[in-house]
């Protein structure tokens, strides 16, 4: 089968029925290029990639990212995944939601080593800010890790059950039509449930700088996303009726 392959070489893009942006920027803390040129769509395939090689005035960290043009309110959202996310040392691939517009809330999903090839690669994190970013009280974090082992060409899907009372993280390995179930973690807290809508982001970056050419290649199959009531009609987790109001 022939699939069209195009290069993202533009701003705003179409994938799995919602409009995206791509990151266009520098960013001089992680020294991340982030670039549409290590984006790739194949037919309904959105490839994710990063590349760390030398240059003439030293290294060159090239990333991708996109962010949905759109806000999101409570709901089940949904990243099918193809690529061997437990082998990423110093790469990190990230789905996750952010409060784009106002920087309180961050819901993350992310598997990366951070650089040590002894920790494990899966992390579910929840990020409330309380007001500037460098003043150590005013940022809380709760955070879980898990060992993942997986291939190649392994496919594995990851769920964000988020609701007024709880966020629920879930990851499955998806084998001949079976999910089978990787990790699960529950967040009651209201501390760190979000209220505000939340745009969904999707990265792979450096965390961590290698010094030697590296590189890596995830594909996004597919993104879902299943509003609060369709999510309860589907016998997915239960929560309470009141749901933010979503911008246009």
């Amino acid at each position: 089968m022939n699939f069209l392959s195009i290069l993202i070489l533009f701003s705003t893009f179409e994938f799995s029925g919602f409009r995206w942006r791509t990151f266009e920027n520098f960013d001089p803390r992680s020294k991340n290029q982030f670039t549409s040129k290590m984006l790739e769509k194949r037919g309904d395939v959105l490839i994710f990639r990063a590349l760390a090689k030398p240059s003439d005035t030293g290294f060159v960290f090239l990333s991708s990212g996109i962010v949905s043009e759109r806000a999101f309110s409570y709901g089940t959202f949904i990243f099918t995944v193809e690529g061997d996310l437990s082998n990423l040392k110093d790469a990190c691939f990230a789905p996750f939601l952010y409060d784009f517009d106002a920087g309180v809330y961050e819901v993350d999903i992310e598997f990366s080593k951070w650089g040590n090839p002894l920790y494990p690669s899966g992390n579910y994190g929840i990020i409330r800010q309380f007001g500037r970013w460098y003043k150590p009280d005013s940022v809380k974090k709760t955070v879980h890790k898990f060992p993942l082992k997986l291939k190649q060409k392994s496919v594995t899907k990851h769920y964000l059950y988020w609701y007024p009372d709880s966020v629920v993280f879930a990851s499955f390995e998806v084998k001949e039509g079976e999910e089978r179930l990787i990790e699960r973690w529950v967040v009651s807290d209201k501390t760190f449930v979000p209220n505000k809508p939340m745009y969904v982001e999707i990265y792979l970056w450096w965390p961590r700088n290698p010094k030697k050419l590296n590189k890596h290649e995830i594909k996004v199959l597919k993104f879902e996303y299943l509003p609060f009531k369709e999510s309860l009609d589907k016998g997915f987790l239960p929560g309470s009726p009141e749901v933010p109001k979503v911008s246009d």
